[in-house]
């Protein structure tokens, strides 16, 4: 059976967003973020979701969102760092497209994320750590993400793309020419 999206997973800040719509470019399908698409959906940011509901519902949220994205096709799909926590989530993809894992050297996210905070972007933190230097606090929680999720980041992709040595551009080409060899998707 032929799967129809390529969804791109990792830890926040490497690169899902960024990759995924020069990969769409290149494919000529459509780019969605995941993350938007919840939040469209139910009219308020996961900052104010993880506030006000919590973790859990927020992951019912993402369930429902990511059930609607597979329901279309030819689309290169970014999705929060945390999809891939739901069995349900990982069958999804599993089983409608390519999942592939874009890895990133936790000094690189935590940088990455660091500055997106100074940018202004509100995102909830990644763990309930604290310390007194926020950007220690930053790496020590991406540090606590990576130890929970590789693994499951690993097991869930066809695959495994290494983000620290290549630009956006280049990576997006290489999945490109890696997935089309996969014979696996409808083009």
């Amino acid at each position: 059976m032929l799967k129809k999206n390529i969804y791109l997973i990792g830890a926040r800040g490497c690169g899902k967003s960024t990759v995924g719509k020069l990969l769409a470019q290149e494919l000529g399908w459509t780019f969605v973020d995941a993350d938007q698409a919840l939040e469209a959906s139910v009219g308020r940011n996961i900052a104010d979701i993880f506030a006000i509901d919590g973790e859990p519902a927020f992951r019912v949220m993402e369930n429902a969102a990511l059930q609607k994205i597979a329901a279309n096709s030819k689309q290169v799909v970014a999705t929060g760092g945390g999809v891939i926590l739901g069995k349900k989530n990982r069958k999804i993809m599993g089983m409608n497209g390519v999942v592939v894992f874009l890895q990133a050297d936790e000094n690189v996210l935590a940088n990455r994320i660091w500055e997106d905070r100074l940018a202004g972007k509100n995102r909830p933190p990644l763990t309930q750590q604290t310390e007194e230097d926020p950007q220690v606090s930053i790496l020590s929680e991406v540090k606590a993400i990576l130890e929970i999720r590789t693994t499951i980041y690993k097991q869930s992709s066809e695959i495994c793309c290494n983000v620290d040595s290549q630009t956006p551009a280049e990576l997006a080409k290489k999945i490109a020419v890696d997935i089309k060899a996969m014979n696996t998707l409808e083009f």
